[in-house]
């Protein structure tokens, strides 16, 4: 996953977010917030730049103080591509399964994909 950090990407993602509204509401709300100067301490990962197949936004891991509180630890989605956001759930450290958080997207398939991951490493979703 790349971070994007740069202004001018910010800029270009948030551009090509509002194009894809109402769908990538959640992730827009936070790459405006990052984008004006992130007093939440959030990252913006894509998996590809410029032609991203996945956004996914959550709170930088050094600012992680309690693996147990899920309302600090979400993370945003929106993906034009399933088979990337499956293969990010699956085969990279984006998502920290050890701790708690809260996954929100409005995408169809986002939940199952979700569900499946975490019961493939023999995870309980509540």
């Amino acid at each position: 996953m790349l971070s994007l950090t740069s202004p001018g990407q910010l800029r270009c993602l948030e551009e090509t977010l509002r194009r894809n509204l109402p769908a990538s509401l959640p992730v827009l709300g936070t790459v405006m917030t990052v984008a004006r100067g992130n007093p939440a301490a959030h990252e913006v990962l894509v998996d590809s730049w410029p032609h991203f197949g996945v956004v996914l936004t959550r709170l930088r891991p050094e600012e992680h103080r309690d693996p147990r509180d899920f309302y600090s630890n979400q993370l945003t989605v929106f993906y034009r591509d399933e088979g990337a956001w499956r293969g990010l759930l699956g085969g990279t450290g984006a998502v920290g399964w050890t701790r708690a958080f809260q996954m929100q997207g409005m995408q169809d398939g986002m939940f199952e994909a979700v569900r499946e991951a975490a019961g493939a490493r023999g995870l309980r979703m509540v």
